[in-house]
């Protein structure tokens, strides 16, 4: 028994030398791929890409990945330019902030984007690269509550509800999801004056397109967002309803 927890030990500790350098929920991962085989492994190990919003959000990533020599030529991140000429993440988010290097320039032929401690640089999507992943750590409740008790149940925990402003998220709901007791399940939209909001946060329609789905007028009593598990879109509902619900691990990680 000792021998198997030791091996299990060490073979835990070489996978996160070798495979991953875990900080909050974004993971350095050391395997050199193209930009479409990283995020299928993220999607598969993890949750998608990695996504950056903000300067603080870089500067991390810059921390992240200082220990390693082979991401000096760049690491994919989750952003892209799609059909359009658009700048999206992964995950189906559009972007405000960037980062480029200097005398960065763009080509049809470099549609994917590279993170370096001096600024992003794009690159063809085939070239390969190490790649940073996040995880979005989540539980699901099996208890019927209203949704300020869900509120309330995931906040006492240190915890919150969950947020779905990307196609990642929506997947890994409905993936954690299969064994809920309810058939719908709360989310942290919530709706407050004339705005759907998520937690905290006021949705961008551009974003996430949750605006596009949820009433604009809703009934007095249907103020709150839960997500159906049979048709997969979010409804407005009665927010006194009880119903299962996800709770969000805000800034940790779940180690593969």
């Amino acid at each position: 028994m000792k021998t198997n927890a030791l091996r299990l030990l060490i073979l835990t500790f070489f996978c996160k030398v070798a495979l991953g350098i875990n900080s909050g929920h974004d993971y350095y991962v050391n395997i050199e791929m193209t930009w479409s085989e990283a995020r299928n492994y993220c999607r598969e190990h993890y949750t998608d890409l990695s996504s950056i919003t903000n300067q603080d959000e870089d500067n991390a990533m810059s921390e992240l990945s200082s220990g390693s020599d082979s991401g000096k030529e760049g690491i994919w991140i989750g952003l892209y330019e799609d059909a359009n000429d658009t700048w999206k993440w992964s995950g189906g988010e559009n972007t405000s902030f960037f980062n480029w290097a200097m005398q960065e320039s763009t080509s049809v032929m470099k549609s994917c984007v590279v993170h370096k401690t001096s600024g992003w640089l794009t690159k063809n999507c085939e070239d390969v690269f190490p790649f940073f992943c996040f995880h979005k750590a989540l539980l699901l409740v099996k208890e019927n509550k209203t949704w300020e008790e869900a509120l309330e149940h995931c906040r006492s925990r240190e915890m919150d509800l969950v947020s779905l402003v990307s196609e990642s998220d929506v997947v890994q709901v409905l993936e954690i999801s299969k064994t809920a007791q309810t058939d719908n399940v709360w989310t942290s939209l919530r709706y407050l004056g004339d705005t759907w909001l998520w937690v905290d946060k006021v949705i961008d329609n551009q974003q996430s397109g949750t605006q596009n789905e949820m009433p604009q007028c809703p009934t007095w009593s249907h103020h709150c967002g839960a997500l159906s598990l049979q048709v997969q879109h979010l409804d407005s509902w009665d927010c006194a309803d009880r119903l299962n619900f996800i709770c969000y691990c805000k800034g940790s990680s779940v180690s593969k």
